[in-house]
């Protein structure tokens, strides 16, 4: 994981003494919402207190005073595009102004690019990031020409083997795109070479739901604990995971046995409809991610915005934001540094938002809307103890 700057320019450095002061803190182990304050030195969680009335004293230090909004630690997008200047890749450090510090790649590099994916973007980026190394060898270069598994001679599975041992601290499992538009005729046969590779490594294998082929069917009885099905909420027609208005028999059988569920909203991964009877039915997503990439990044807006469906569709706030702290932050391996947590002796990344309590409209990538009561704006975000976004000026 990285440390160095790219474009954004912090507005209060680590060094700083800073206390942070809230009167609806997110409590990450309890699910609450708490007063809390929140003591940073050098980049560290110092001191938290929480769950206590905020005294009227003045603090050592700088104290930013972020009451009035909703403060939780610093969000973990599970699914993202951040190759920045590739065909899919948006600027990692734009994902700060939405209160994320630590990002998972969903696959934009394959082994014969991660190198330079790694030089250019994760040691560059504020922003953490942690990456799934697509199974084909080119990544997503040039998807609106051909999808990246048409080729087969670009699929091999001991050059991703190779790449992922050279890069341990970076690469976190194996990512495959199997469905009919990206891989055609061989759309099968590129997911096999991907589950096998994962299967070699011990890492977890991280599939795109799509048109089949592949069938949801075929792949979810191919997965195992701790692989994940992204876009999995999709409403594809025969290949989603609802049947006759129910959560398909296959999905809840991977459920129980320990296969993850990961939103990816872009530009087709999520259907409201679909959405909505599965957390009826009480199967909620394990992680919500935004799939954030060039062709999506005006319909998913960003992270916050995402959660804030769930909700309408809902949820409960402190479930939705688990999803995207705690959780994320576990399967993506950012929870021995304290990310997706708020904890002394822990990196400080804290985030905050405005939240707008009033009926609001959304929309899913199917054509549908439907209504909500809370959206989440960004506010205010801090990594490693560096206030990099501030919209009101609360840091000044």
């Amino acid at each position: 994981m990285n440390r160095k700057g790219a474009d954004v320019v912090a507005l209060i450095g680590p060094e700083c003494t800073t206390t942070v002061l809230s009167d609806r803190f997110f409590d990450s182990e309890s699910g609450s919402l708490v007063p809390a304050i929140i003591s940073v030195e050098n980049g560290v969680v110092a001191k938290l207190s929480s769950g206590q009335s905020l005294p009227a004293v003045a603090f050592a230090g700088k104290t930013i005073n972020l009451t009035g909004l909703l403060v939780t630690p610093g969000l973990v997008d599970f699914h993202t595009h951040l190759f920045h200047g590739q065909d899919l890749g948006v600027h990692a450090d734009t994902l700060i102004k939405h209160g994320v510090t630590a990002a998972v790649d969903a696959g934009s590099a394959g082994a014969h690019i991660f190198p330079a994916f790694k030089e250019l973007v994760i040691d560059k980026s504020k922003l953490r990031i942690q990456s799934f190394l697509n199974i084909a060898t080119v990544g997503t270069t040039s998807i609106l020409l051909q999808g990246e598994l048409k080729s087969p001679a670009y699929c091999n599975e001991e050059i991703a083997i190779s790449t992922a041992l050279n890069f341990p601290d970076e690469i976190i499992g194996i990512k495959v795109r199997a469905s009919k538009d990206v891989g055609g005729d061989f759309a099968v046969e590129g997911f096999l070479k991907a589950r096998s590779a994962a299967t070699k490594l011990g890492l977890p294998l991280m599939v795109h739901l799509g048109p089949a082929p592949v069938d949801v069917e075929y792949i979810l009885e191919r997965l195992g604990a701790g692989d994940i099905l992204t876009h999995a909420f999709t409403g594809w027609e025969g290949n989603n995971l609802v049947v006759d208005s129910k959560p398909r028999a296959s999905f809840v059988a991977a459920k129980k046995r320990g296969v993850l569920f990961d939103i990816g909203h872009g530009m087709g991964g999520f259907d409201s409809t679909v959405a909505k009877v599965l957390i009826d039915h009480g199967f909620y997503p394990d992680t919500i991610s935004t799939d954030i990439h060039t062709y999506s990044k005006e319909k998913v807006v960003g992270l916050p915005e995402v959660l804030s469906k769930f909700v309408a569709l809902g949820m409960e706030l402190s479930e939705v934001l688990k999803r995207a702290t705690t959780s994320p932050a576990e399967f993506g391996r950012f929870n021995t540094i304290g990310v997706g947590t708020i904890y002394p002796g822990m990196q400080a990344d804290i985030a905050a938002f405005e939240s707008i309590e009033a009926e609001q409209i959304f929309s899913d990538c199917h054509g549908h809307s439907f209504a909500g009561n809370m959206r989440l704006v960004p506010v205010f975000t801090m990594i490693n103890g560096e206030v990099l976004f501030d919209r009101d000026g609360r840091a000044n």
